[in-house]
């Protein structure tokens, strides 16, 4: 997940161990994503919508 975030130019991130599958992706401090809402992960088109810039 580093490597692909990093490719989308993504530079202040943080990855977290999560309990039992959560995935969740804050920016600047908010929620944008959680796993637990959508029942699976994000493809790279919908992380890379999130990031600013």
């Amino acid at each position: 997940m580093r490597e692909r975030l990093e490719k989308m130019g993504a530079t202040d991130f943080e990855l977290r161990p999560g309990r039992s599958g959560q995935f969740d992706i804050t920016v600047d401090g908010a929620l944008r994503y959680t796993r637990s809402k959508t029942g699976r992960f994000p493809t790279d088109a919908e992380i890379a919508d999130l990031l600013p810039g």
